[in-house]
């Protein structure tokens, strides 16, 4: 993440076009990134930008919160007062010889009517850490190796390694910790701890490794470390540009914008650009028609002949370019006058624009015109605004005086429709007024067709849309298996597996293996087989049983690193399943749960982001590493965490009732609506705390039939 520069062309606007009637001040925040080395090609620099997160604050809380730098606007409207912006970006890890986090914050000022111009820089946040080594420090000392980290991360500087590490502190630990190892002459280990205690962000410690001489017949040498710490030196700030932004003045490029004939009346389209524009191309089918000596539907406003402009000018099309070679910003206006917009007969018109900057970012919009003599018009349907058995249409009323608007609707193929009234507290529409419905009732992977109504006349032009499908998992009624090696496995093919388990250490004893998830013709439902989670002590060691949609990734006995997560952007109400569930007494507990109670079960789902974990070559949505010796290292699932858009838990506090499989509804909330999952989370367990190694050896779980519910 980084922060980004936000931009207010004043140069080229008046006072009202920049602050409207309200007052307000506006924001215009530039954001650099200034590191320890250099970011030196173009794709760092994008990878930073993607991942800006910026925070804007004042003393009542969180005002704005953008993440990636195209989300930000490019200018910020705030009302008088004090505010703190602060920026993030980069990786932060608990240890890396090249990946670094970087934090900026600057406190300002917004006054009523002015810009206030903020320079926001970030800075390496990290703690660092490197080793210098004395000249002929090989004579006495071979093999040697400096470990530098904490609780978290390590790492480890081989021979004279001269990289600079980066380290991210714990909230709970301060110190950096290092240890020196080598072999002396006379064959011998030598082992050198130390601490540097108060570790500060920003600040290198350079450790001086050192030694005196001693005579010996076998050579040697007393040994110490003087730890010099500097701040950090940064380089040249490096600015990193967004890609233009286009934006219409008064009115919202995604919105057709509607009228009669001759009413629609002068559009500007703004350009807003953190550096130099070298292309701004129009296109579209009128200009065939009222350009035809350009020989084409499109031309590039930058790199015309004074020819072709003077014909572009004179139907209604002209613009102004104003570049701010200080600040390295430029604010290109469009301009489409009434002459231009006034002149289109009835019908629909899409003009495109396309804006390049001197870095080669491109941005594309369309502006919609749509001249006709209707009192509505219905708006495409936003995508993530569209579930299985319910959708929002939205329409523009395109005259004054409407009373009542609305929508006819109907699956394609049938021919009754059916009317949904948009909700509205006003006792007439204006001209440019927006409506919606919310229509349930819909049938999931079915193509609708709906129209504008108002005052119970529904216009001509209908638009379509496709209901999400009512998808459901691969593999839920558990009836393939298959090995893997001595693990057994849901599926009858590990290179397309979907649901798999964390017990695959279990299997890996010489002396025979232990499934914990298996197989069962025990209880079931339907088919031949469920599946069988029991919690047991295994050499020793407590594992519960479970299953999880994605993958066993890899075992360092007894912890495991799991990859959950499988590509899914359907959005379900909730999940059924069939389970019965027999917990035992715990034996195996701790600091979650006592010896001598109950153990519990637990199954979830959770649809999250697109956003993704890495740990060397393996990338999922979540992944899980679990850490018996120490449980601040571990990785675990945050059903709280920003990646959730939905979460369903059913938490078994005693045995289910029934003696064989009961099912079960697990109601799926939804945290953030209007957003489409990228990835879907499920995950059962014999025993809750298993992650932690606490629960109850007996403790099983039968899971059949997992059924997504719309």
């Amino acid at each position: 993440m980084t922060g980004a520069a936000l931009l207010l062309f004043s140069a080229a606007c008046s006072e009202t076009e920049q602050f409207g009637t309200d007052g307000e001040g506006r924001l215009a925040l530039a954001t650099s990134v200034s590191g320890d080395m250099n970011v030196v090609s173009r794709a760092s620099e994008q990878e930073l930008a993607d991942g800006c997160m910026v925070w804007i604050s004042n003393d009542k809380g969180l005002v704005y919160r953008y993440e990636g730098l195209d989300n930000i606007p490019s200018s910020i409207s705030l009302l008088s007062g004090r505010y703190v912006a602060e920026a993030w970006t980069g990786d932060s890890v608990s240890a890396s010889f090249d990946k670094r986090w970087f934090k900026g914050r600057e406190e300002f000022t917004i006054t009523k009517g002015e810009v206030s111009t903020v320079n926001l820089v970030c800075k390496v946040a990290n703690v660092a850490a490197s080793v210098n080594y004395a000249e002929g420090l090989e004579d006495v000392l071979s093999d040697f190796t400096m470990t530098v980290g904490h609780a978290r991360g390590s790492l480890v500087f081989e021979g004279r390694d001269d990289r600079r590490g980066y380290f991210m502190m714990p909230s709970t630990d301060h110190n950096l910790a290092f240890e020196l190892k080598g072999t002396q002459g006379d064959g011998s280990e030598f082992v050198y701890n130390g601490v540097i205690e108060d570790a500060q962000p920003a600040t290198e410690y350079i450790l001086n490794v050192k030694y005196t001489a001693q005579e010996t017949t076998v050579g040697g040498a007393i040994f110490s470390i003087v730890i010099d710490s500097k701040e950090i030196e940064l380089s040249t700030d490096v600015k990193l540009v967004p890609a233009p932004k286009i934006s219409g003045y008064g009115f919202d490029l995604a919105t057709p914008i509607m009228g009669e004939e001759g009413t629609i009346g002068r559009r500007s389209v703004y350009i807003a650009s953190a550096t130099q524009i070298s292309n701004v191309i129009v296109s579209g089918d009128i200009f065939s028609t009222l350009l035809p000596a350009l020989g084409g539907d499109r031309f590039d406003l930058c790199n015309v002949s004074e020819t072709a402009l003077a014909d572009i000018n004179a139907i209604g099309v002209n613009y102004k370019s104003t570049y701010d070679a200080d600040a390295d910003q430029t604010l290109f206006q469009l301009n489409f006058e009434e002459e231009f917009t006034n002149r289109l007969p009835n019908g629909d018109y899409n003009i495109s624009i396309e804006a390049t900057d001197a870095k080669g970012n491109v941005t594309a919009a369309t502006m919609t015109i749509k001249v006709s003599d209707v009192a509505v018009v219905a708006n495409p349907v936003i995508d993530a605004e569209v579930y299985a058995r319910k959708a929002t249409l939205h329409g523009t009323i395109a005259k004054d005086g409407v009373e009542t608007a609305g929508f006819n609707y109907r699956q394609q193929g049938t021919t009754q429709w059916i009317y949904a009234e948009a909700a509205s507290d006003n006792s007439a529409y204006s001209k440019g007024d927006t409506f919606s419905a919310v229509i349930e009732g819909l049938e999931p992977g079915s193509t609708y067709e709906y129209c504008a109504v108002a005052d119970g006349n529904a216009t001509a032009t209908i638009e379509t849309f496709v209901t999400e499908a009512a998808t459901q998992l691969p593999n839920s009624s558990f009836e393939e298996w298959g090995k893997k090696s001595r693990a057994d496995i849901l599926a009858s093919d590990y290179n397309n597996i979907f649901w798999d388990s964390g017990n695959h250490g279990s299997t890996y004893s010489p002396i025979g293996a232990t499934n914990l998830t298996t197989a069962s013709t025990d209880f079931v439902h339907s088919g031949t087989y469920s599946a069988r989670l029991e919690s047991k002590s295994v050499f020793g060691v407590f594992a519960a049983g479970n299953l999880f949609a994605g993958q066993f990734l890899r075992v360092n006995i007894p912890n495991g690193v799991l990859g959950w997560g499988r590509p899914f952007t359907n959005r379900p109400k909730a999940m059924k399943v069939w389970v019965k569930y027999t917990p035992g007494t715990v034996g195996n507990g701790g600091d979650k749960i006592a010896n001598g109670e109950m153990d519990r079960g637990i199954i979830y789902a959770a649809l999250v982001d697109g956003s993704t974990m890495t740990d060397g070559s393996d990338t999922w949505p979540v992944i899980i590493m679990t850490n018996k010796g120490d449980e601040s290292k571990a990785q675990l699932f945050d059903k709280n965490g920003d990646n959730v858009l939905a979460y369903g838990e059913h938490v078994f506090n005693e045995a289910t009732p029934e003696e064989g499989l009961m099912q079960i509804e697990i109601p799926i909330e939804y945290r953030k609506e209007g957003v489409k999952p990228a990835n879907i989370i499920v995950v059962a367990s014999a025993s809750f705390y298993g992650d932690y190694f606490q629960g109850a050896a007996g403790s099983v779980m039968y899971l059949d039939d997992i059924e997504l519910v719309y």
